[in-house]
This record gives C-alpha cells, structure tokens and sequence, in this order.
C-alpha cells in the first residue's frame, strides 16, 4: 500500500509540485538534411593486389533498373534497387572512360583498344574489336554510327550493328607532354566535333569524315589538350583547352564568337535557359543565353570535374573528396565528404530520374537517391 502511495504522490508531483516534466524527455538529435541518400557502394579496388590501387579515371552509367561499371578485369552490371551483380563480362583491360546504350546493344572500350558490344535482350556479346589504342573517350552512337576517340589521337566511325569500320582519321601530335585524355566526339547534324592533345578542335563530315575545318584553341608549347567534349549551346559550339580559355565558336566554320575569362576542360550543363560550366578555380559560372555572364559562384578550392542537373538543381564534383549539392538557384545545400582527399571524381556522372551515379578514383561506385 506504502508503495502504491508512493508512486501515486511523485507521479502528481511531476505535473504539480514539480511542474510538468514532461517538456524535458530526452529527444535525440536530428539529422542534417543531405541531398544525398546512398543505396549503396561497392569498392571495386582487386582484393588480390597490394600496395597502391591505381587511380580510378572510369565513368558510371544508370540505365532502368541497372548500374553499369568496370573494374580492373570486369565490366559489371548491377541491380539498382539492391546493387546486387546481375551479370559480369571479363574485359582485357580496365577502363578509363564509361559505357553507352543505343537500343539493346551496350558498348564500351578499355585501355587495350577493345571495343565490346553486347546485346542486353539475348545476353550475349553481338562483337568485340580491336582498336590498337586504348579507348579513353566513352563512345557515341548517333544516327546508326559509332564514334570513337583512342589515345593516339585518332578517330573511329563505325557501323553501330556490325562493327564495320566505315572511316577514321589519325591526327599528327607533335607534343610529348599531352595528358593522355580524349575529347568525346559532338555530333550535331551532319557534323562531328572532336578535340584534339595539340590544342585544336577538328570538324569532320559524318559520311566521309572529311575535314572541314579546324581552330587552335590555346597558344601555349605544352598541355595544350582539347580533351573537353564540345557543347552546344543556342547554335554555337563552347569549348576550350586545359591551359586556354572557354571560346565560342560558330560550329559551321569555326569562326570566333567570344572568348571568356575563366579556364574549364568540362563540358557544360544546359540548365533552364542558361548554360552552367565549372572551372579551375572552384567556382560555377553561368552563361545566358545571349552567352553574357550572369553568375559566378564559389563553390569549393578544387577543380570542378562534373556539373549535372539532378532533383531540381544541380550536383557538382571535384578533384578531391568534395561533392556538392545546389539548389536552382545555385545556393549549396548540401556537402558530400567521400572520405580521402585521393578519393576525386575524375570520370562522369550519370544521372537517371532521382539516381545519381558516380565512380570516385579510389575505385568505389556510388549510388545515391
């Protein structure tokens, strides 16, 4: 009874002697809001080596219900909802650029010069082809053809269901100091753009591959390469060089339009009816459609590797661990540490629907929601 008493007395004392308690539970601390939600991560260093892992320079690809990677030995496909392997290919050589789909047909290329084509509906490899270089560049598929761009400067133009080589074209590099990247090739219409490690970028007819015109875009005697993919933007081309600055050009004759101040080796993100490009310096400068610079913002110290639309705004990587969620109108959100400062994304991002992709140099894949 004494008991019963007992707990009845401090039990009426929490809401009158005392005051009401209740207001101080314990309530445990909230998490940061991020934009970056991970289903999941897969570390792709080969358990079966020691000492450093070399640096991961591989592109992603999400497509449906499947995240495309390659590691060391093998080109992976995993499920995206559970990252689980649904199958994989041995490959000759690791990759150094990512994957592309048209229709059923997969393609991708390694460092040895091997071109692969699956055929995803019968699960079987439709041909493989030996380039003799490595590929760097992930490939493009447009109207029926198959670009590729290898590291000794030369371009490939294939039948996309066969393999038949119908042109290519071999650039003469006089520079010994180049980065050992490649442009991946624009095709617009009738014309396809590349750029090339001596500091130029080349137009070629898309039947023939017949030059049509090209423009030196750095002055400098080393690292002068053009290993940024052209965009094209209201009409004109905006490209430039690692040690030259962001042009404009006309994609008909390759005349001058304008030259910026700012140094990127990215392509641009079409976004709204601006175009968005990360440079050197950290920062996203945003170009409008009249090609005047309307916004520079500061976003990290470190290069930027990658601009992308994603839920609404935009994400950006870097050359080191940094990666940065912005809203649309360009106020970061939020900050994503990927743990190491050797843990840069140097390949591209993919992005499908609310999935981000994404394939750090320390040989990791992401995937976020």
């Amino acid at each position: 009874m004494k008991l019963l008493f007992l707990l009845f007395f401090l039990g009426s004392c929490s809401s009158t002697m005392f005051g009401d308690l209740s207001k101080y539970k314990p309530v445990g601390k909230k998490r940061a809001k991020t934009a970056f939600s991970p289903l999941w991560i897969k570390n792709l260093d080969n358990v079966h080596d020691t000492g450093n892992q070399p640096i991961a320079l591989a592109s992603p690809l999400v497509h449906e219900d499947t995240v495309y990677a390659g590691s060391k030995n093998y080109f992976n496909a995993y499920d995206v909802k559970s990252g689980r392997l649904l199958w994989r290919e041995k490959t000759k050589g690791v990759m150094h650029s990512g994957a592309t789909i048209s229709g059923s047909i997969l393609f991708w290329g390694d460092i040895s010069g091997r071109l692969y084509a699956k055929d995803l509906e019968k699960d079987e490899m439709k041909y493989m082809l030996d380039v003799g270089a490595p590929i760097d560049a992930t490939p493009v598929v447009e109207n029926g053809r198959l670009y590729l761009h290898t590291r000794n400067h030369k371009i490939f133009c294939l039948d996309q269901s066969t393999g038949k080589i119908l042109w290519s074209y071999k650039r003469s590099v006089p520079y010994f100091s180049t980065l050992q990247r490649t442009s991946r090739p624009k095709v617009i219409g009738n014309r396809v753009y590349v750029g090339f490690a001596d500091g130029y970028l080349v137009s070629f007819s898309v039947e023939e591959g017949q030059v049509i015109w090209e423009k030196k875009l750095s002055v400098s005697t080393k690292f002068v390469d053009v290993d940024m993919s052209p965009t094209y933007f209201n009409g004109k081309l905006l490209v430039g060089s690692i040690d030259g600055n962001l042009e404009i050009l006309d994609p008909q004759n390759g005349v001058l339009f304008k030259r910026y101040t700012f140094v990127t080796n990215r392509k641009g993100e079409v976004f709204g009816d601006s175009i968005l490009f990360g440079d050197i310096e950290g920062n996203i400068i945003e170009i409008d459609k009249n090609f005047n610079m309307t916004r520079t913002v500061k976003v990290s110290k470190d290069q930027i590797s990658n601009v992308k639309k994603w839920k609404g705004g935009v994400v950006v990587t870097t050359v080191s661990q940094d990666v940065i969620y912005l809203d649309k109108d360009l106020a970061v959100v939020s900050r994503l540490d990927l743990g190491s400062g050797y843990s840069a994304v140097f390949g591209e991002v993919s992005v499908q629907d609310d999935h981000l992709a994404l394939y750090s140099s320390r040989n990791r894949v992401y995937l976020f929601k």
